[in-house]
């Protein structure tokens, strides 16, 4: 991996370990990053070489409207569902979801990214799912694309 694209990847795992906190606190968004942020600074290695303004990006979507049970929900199968899923799973993908809407990056990069990102937090067939998910968000995202835009 070259030295942006593991910058990125840091980003990226960070962003989802600040979901995750998230999720199982409720804290205020702004709480978590500056403890985050303050924690991940002591490893100095991960901290310099993690692509900073990626993750001001990434995060800073976290509290916008985004309706992540309905995006998720709209992608399941109807004999799947997420309430037993780990809760570190739902905010790999909801993170995997921020970037498919509001960065440029190919799709494929980002499912794979969080494939990588679900072997290392979750394993198993959680992988599996994690990719299944976000290839089904981004195939509903660019047919919703290409309705609004008549093409």
């Amino acid at each position: 991996m070259s030295d942006k694209g593991m910058a990125r990847h840091l980003a990226r795992v960070a962003a989802v370990q600040v979901m995750y906190q998230r999720d199982v606190t409720g804290a205020a968004l702004d709480f978590i990053v500056s403890n985050f942020v303050e924690q991940y600074a002591y490893e100095e290695r991960a901290y310099k070489k993690m692509h900073k303004s990626f993750f001001k990006r990434l995060i800073s979507k976290m509290d916008t409207d985004i309706n992540f049970d309905e995006i998720i929900a709209n992608s399941l199968d109807s004999d799947n569902n997420m309430n037993s899923a780990p809760l570190i799973m739902k905010s790999i993908i909801k993170v995997g979801i921020i970037e498919l809407l509001f960065e440029k990056t190919d799709i494929p990069v980002i499912i794979n990214e969080y494939v990588e990102i679900a072997k290392e937090f979750v394993g198993g067939g959680g992988v599996k799912f994690v990719n299944a998910i976000l290839d089904k968000i981004s195939r509903q995202m660019e047919r919703k694309c290409q309705t609004q835009t008549g093409t």
